[in-house]
């Protein structure tokens, strides 16, 4: 029978960890995931104009 592979006891969050403790890591790492997502979708909006922005300029490599 297959088992469900179990973290050591290191790698779980600590029994002490609060309610309030945890949702604010959790509310943290939301956080730096939007904040990853908007440049990686800036930095694609850019690519996109870039080529716009040359011809337009007349400066097209």
């Amino acid at each position: 029978m297959n088992a469900i592979p179990m973290p050591p006891a290191s790698a779980a969050a600590p029994a002490t960890e609060s309610a309030e403790e945890r949702h604010a890591d959790r509310e943290r790492r939301l956080d730096e995931a939007a904040s990853i997502l908007a440049v990686t979708l800036l930095d694609m909006w850019r690519r996109e104009r870039r080529p716009r922005r040359e011809a337009a300029s007349g400066r097209a490599s």
